[in-house]
């Protein structure tokens, strides 16, 4: 973890002597290890669909041969070889979060006590912002990818789109969060909750793309 944090500390160092400005240099920072983290993620969302998908073909195999216990016993094996699969491939993507933490902790260590073109409104990037803009452009764009489900054109099949409930309380824990970070922080979750979205959009069209083609 000390060869990351060191290492992305010295690329954020970087980045600031070529931008001359530190909230530009984290969302550049930002954007360059999602980017680079962006494959797995991608691989993760893949399986995770079809691990969905074959929840639902379970249930389905199940009912069919409620009556047969070998041959439910037979497909029920073969299902759970195919969610085997999966489920090494999301493991493997799971490499992505000690990164992204690490990041957290770049950011929230940094020893300056700068201000931001990005947030002008607060003098340094090391305080909270005290009139509560960046935790809620925050809270609203993290919204956004979980809205996406709610789209017709960007429906996944077999995935059922977020409870409206579990929505709010994401928002609610989202700006708890973001009202008592640095704005360095609040830089940096926001700079990530687009990307998300972006991600998130990208993927759903593919998707949609690869079921079409399929047709």
């Amino acid at each position: 973890m000390n060869i990351i944090f060191n290492f992305l500390s010295s690329l954020l160092t970087s980045i600031f002597k070529v931008t001359g400005d530190y909230g530009l240099s984290i969302v550049l920072l930002t954007i360059v290890v999602r980017i680079t983290l962006s494959p797995m993620s991608f691989r993760q969302k893949k399986y995770m669909n079809q691990q969905q998908k074959l929840s639902v073909k379970m249930q389905e195999v199940k009912e069919k041969y409620k009556d047969n216990k070998k041959r439910l016993d037979e497909e029920v094996k073969k299902q759970s070889t195919e969610s085997a699969k999966g489920m090494l491939g999301c493991l493997v993507s799971l490499i992505q979060f000690p990164i992204l933490m690490t990041m957290w902790s770049v950011i929230n260590k940094m020893h300056v006590n700068v201000g931001t073109f990005l947030i002008p409104w607060v003098s340094s990037i090391k305080n909270v912002d005290g009139y509560f803009i960046v935790p809620l452009v925050y809270m609203l764009i993290s919204l956004t990818p979980s809205l996406l489900s709610y789209v017709p054109f960007l429906k996944i099949e077999g995935q059922a789109a977020m409870n409206k409930s579990n929505i709010i309380i994401m928002a609610l824990v989202g700006i708890f969060v973001a009202k008592a970070v640095p704005v360095a922080v609040g830089i940096y979750l926001i700079t990530t909750s687009i990307f998300t979205f972006l991600e998130e959009l990208v993927f759903r069209i593919y998707m949609r793309k690869v079921k079409v083609n399929n047709v």
